[in-house]
């Protein structure tokens, strides 16, 4: 890999501020931004305390003035007439930023569409640099003025780092210019820069022509054993997906559209909307928003007319007002959501009118008429999914813990506590009775009152409850069996309801986990209310949790620990239930993360047969530029959006073979309700990230071999398969039952061999590996290499062949610790990709050419040589990870 130094070199990072107005060549002109000819700017002491190593030439110009805007005229030489595209890199956050072009009207710039965003403050603020495309700029042969104004209500804020004026399709990122890239070498990592695709019909990667539009023509999907089906169709359907939310106000309707051509372009098929109540709205007067609704409805109707179908998160949380009904002492003690209004937090698992003010949304958004489809929501089959609410359990620390504690929530707790009595007293008939069954009462329990003490979710340990409850077993499980019912009921109720009003497609109640393993079996029982049961699950990360920061990295991979990380989540998959997982993602700065959605589609929708994936999140019509907006949580990026292509051709052509079970465990209400863990899988600590070790009662590596499920039908007989026959405890290998994968935990390196879709995933350690239908030898420490038969015909026989090639990336600069443990410098835009070094040989005919591909799929008009045998060796000096083999 090249040093820092030698990075900062090839991308210039340390080109010198230029002492002439503006640099130009027949196609572009650059313009620093520090350099105008007139300017009416103030520099501020605090404002302009800023990084200035990601700037062009090493400064910019800046203004910071409550008196007035700041205005500066740049002039430049045109050698050309004609339409340039003008991109403007400067402070995209909180200002408000005009231009004029030769002593004409003053435009405002739209910023919404900013790319590589570069942090240039010491502590996040309103200082920030990104590139923005302004527009078209039809600029005279000769001398030309461009005029930069900033405005703002913070202190007319703005800053100017460079002006790019362009015709060449030159897209900047961060401050690589026009014709500075030197030759490119094998080892050398290379930029990857995008801009709004052109969906060229030459695409190798466009997988839109396996998307049946509109969605809906098939009629409703339907739960169908453990299956999702649509209600015409003859075969199960499976679901490669992301969160796209509207994002009410940041797109306009001709980016709505190339955003969601963009998605079925890689093979999304279905998006999750989450939440729906934070973007559309509440209800006023039990109306929506007007053009909230009408921008949501619109984008609905052009998501179905491409043939993507939507998942409704409606609610993280429900927000309330204070005459929306609920009682005014209630409602005074719930968190405030600003606005006048109220956070409900869990405490909607445990309030009917909190579950009635929410049936009250879902119905009226459900019957409401959308004017572009023609059709209510309720009758639209393009709704595929209804999730009741996100990541909310009664059972969780939120609203466990606060109840608890009476100073918190003193009215909401009291209810509970008297809740939790009538349900004991109804059970046990007396105090002598309650006090036989558990031993003792404690000193928070007033039989007199009408009240018993509440437990907290960090109570409900795996071996029997925990802390100041421990012994009190049987008192656990009483508890554990009251919230039990408690929150089956609603969800009960709430399946009930939609039903009753006539929605047909899959229901969904929550992914949510309980607080505690011991909790957590009961937990997955209120979840059979609906029809599907679903999961979230995260893994990497770093100390700046939602967000990239400097510090320390969880630098982990899934590869020494077969059916670990993101994987675990299979413990929870229920027989004769579908299984979804709707959030899920490697996070940044973890250095692996190009292991992560070949792993959920081989072995989590493929071998263990799940039905739906939604990659979290995707935000944009191209992938982003660096590590976007610098957050955990991007499918926008080659290592998500850039392997879905070839991920979602073997999913849709089904070349993982779904496993047998080898693990079914049996629960009775008895387990359940016993208080201790009887699966002794404990899933529940931590928040987003749900993992489990060797010592589960099931242990994770059964995930590798073949399906594990849960079944809570009396009648049930459990399978507990010998997995000696695929699990080589010696060499540290394991081996699906299907013969498609192969886990090797020791090398950490995964293979898959099926006859069609095949490729290596992990540390090859420079050796040769030989699949059924390729042959290679990889040289890069760590790859996901994916080869795809196009014709869908055995690799071996493929006449067309798309080669996915992903290594690691990093920004520009980006500096991690030996160890990979520490984040030590961020760097910036652009992102920089290893490029997969690898020797290549087909079984079968030789190659006739080898052609590369640029970022978006297109040939480049470039081929790889092959050798007399058909040999072939790809690297960096390819600068891409998509090749296309005609045999």
């Amino acid at each position: 890999m090249m040093d820092r130094k030698r990075i900062y070199r090839v991308l210039g990072w340390f080109v010198l501020a230029c002492t002439i107005p503006a640099v130009a060549n027949a196609d572009s002109i650059w313009i620093e931004g520090e350099n105008p000819q007139k300017k009416t700017v103030t520099k501020h002491g605090w404002y302009d305390n800023v990084r200035k190593d990601g700037m062009s030439g090493g400064e910019w110009l800046s203004h910071y003035d409550k008196r007035r805007p700041g205005i500066a005229t740049y002039s430049f030489t045109a050698e050309k007439s004609g339409e340039y595209t003008f991109w403007w890199r400067g402070n995209v956050l909180l200002s408000e930023v005009a231009y004029q072009l030769n002593g004409g009207d003053f435009a405002t710039m739209s910023l919404r569409d900013k790319r590589g965003q570069y942090q240039v403050s010491p502590n996040p603020d309103h200082r920030a640099l990104a590139w923005v495309k302004v527009g078209s700029l039809r600029l005279r042969r000769g001398k030309n003025s461009l005029t930069i104004r900033f405005q703002s209500k913070v202190a007319n804020h703005g800053g100017t780092d460079a002006i790019l004026l362009d015709d060449t399709g030159f897209v900047p990122s961060g401050i690589r210019k026009p014709n500075e890239d030197i030759a490119a070498k094998p080892d050398e990592w290379f930029p990857v820069v995008f801009d709004t695709d052109r969906f060229s019909a030459d695409s190798v990667i466009d997988m839109s022509k396996y998307i049946e539009a509109p969605a809906g023509q098939h009629g409703f999907l339907k739960r169908d054993g453990d299956a999702l089906r649509f209600e015409h169709a003859k075969q199960p359907i499976k679901f490669w997906g992301c969160g796209a939310n509207v994002s009410i106000g940041r797109f306009t309707r001709e980016q709505q559209t190339t955003r969601i051509k963009y998605l079925c372009k890689h093979g999304v098929n279905m998006v999750r909307q989450h939440p729906l109540f934070g973007e559309v709205g509440p209800l006023q007067n039990g109306r929506f928003d007007a053009k909230r609704i009408d921008e949501f409805d619109w984008y609905f109707a052009e998501l179905k007319k491409h043939g993507l179908y939507m998942t409704w998160s409606v609610f993280y949380p429900l927000t309330i007002g204070p005459n929306d009904g609920y009682d005014a002492k209630l409602f005074a003690e719930l968190p405030d959501a600003g606005r006048g209004r109220k956070r409900t937090y869990g405490l909607v698992n445990i309030e009917p009118k909190l579950q009635e003010l929410q049936w009250d949304y879902v119905k009226t958004l459900l019957l409401h008429k959308n004017p572009y489809t023609g059709l209510r929501y309720i009758d639209d089959p393009a709704l595929a999914v209804l999730e009741t609410h996100n990541e909310d359990s009664i059972f969780w620390h939120f609203p466990l813990g606060d109840l608890r504690d009476p100073k918190k929530f003193p009215l909401h707790s009291k209810r509970l506590r008297q809740k939790f009595f009538a349900w004991v007293k109804q059970k046990y008939g007396s105090e002598a009775a309650t006090k036989q069954a558990w031993g003792r009462l404690r000193r928070g329990d007033s039989w007199q009152n009408g009240e018993l003490e509440l437990m907290g979710a960090y109570h409900f340990g795996g071996d029997g409850p925990a802390y100041d409850f421990k012994g009190q077993t049987k008192r656990a499980g009483d508890f554990i069996e009251f919230l039990a019912r408690l929150q089956k009921d609603f969800y009960e109720r709430r399946e009930g309801q939609l039903r009753d009003l006539g929605y047909k497609a899959v229901t969904v109640t929550t992914a949510w986990k309980a607080g505690g393993p011991s909790a957590d079996p009961a937990n997955l029982w209120t979840d059979l209310a609906a029809d599907m049961i679903d999961r979230h699950n995260y893994f990497g990360g770093g100390s700046g949790g939602h967000h990239i920061a400097e510090g320390a990295v969880r630098n982990e991979s899934h590869l020494s620990r077969p059916g670990g990380g993101l994987l675990a989540i299979g413990l929870y998959q229920v027989e004769n239930r579908p299984f979804s997982c709707t959030e899920w993602t490697q996070l940044p700065p973890n250095q692996w993360k190009a292991e992560a959605a070949p792993l959920m589609a081989f072995y989590g929708m493929g071998l263990q047969g799940w039905d739906a994936s939604y990659h979290f999140s995707s935000s944009r019509a191209y992938p982003g530029d660096g590590w976007p907006n610098l957050s955990s949580y991007v499918t926008d990026t080659p290592h998500y959006i850039g392997q879905f292509p070839a991920l979602f051709f073997a999913l849709h052509h089904g070349h993982i073979e779904e496993g047998p079970v080898v693990a079914r465990r049996t629960l009775s209400e008895a387990d359940l309700f016993a208080g201790t863990d009887p699966l002794h899988q404990d899933l529940s600590s931590g928040h987003d990230v749900k993992d489990v070790g060797d010592n589960a009662g099931t242990s994770p590596t059964a995930l590798a071999v073949g399906r594990v499920t849960i079944d809570f039908d009396k009648n049930a007989t459990a399978v507990k398969s010998d997995l000696s026959r695929n699990w080589n405890r010696n060499e540290k290998t394991v081996r699906s039952a299907t013969g498609d994968l192969k886990w090797d935990y020791d090398r950490r390196l995964v293979t898959i061999q099926a006859e069609k879709t095949q490729g290596v995933i992990g540390r090859m350690g420079g050796e040769s590996i030989e699949l059924p239908g390729v042959t290679v030898a990889v040289q890069t420490p760590f790859v996901s290499l994916l080869f795809t038969p196009l014709d869908n015909q055995p690799l071996a026989a493929s006449t067309r062949i798309l080669i996915t090639a992903m290594a690691r990336d990093q920004q520009t600069g980006t500096e991690y610790s030996a160890d990979g443990t520490q984040l030590k410098t961020i760097g910036g835009p652009p992102l920089l990709m290893e490029p997969v070094q690898a020797g290549i040989l087909f079984k079968g005919s030789k190659p006739k050419r080898v052609n590369v591909l640029d970022v978006y799929g297109v040939p480049t008009g470039k081929t790889v040589p092959t050798d007399a045998s058909g040999k072939f060796h790809i690297d960096g000096r390819f600068r891409t990870y998509y090749y296309e083999v005609e045999r």
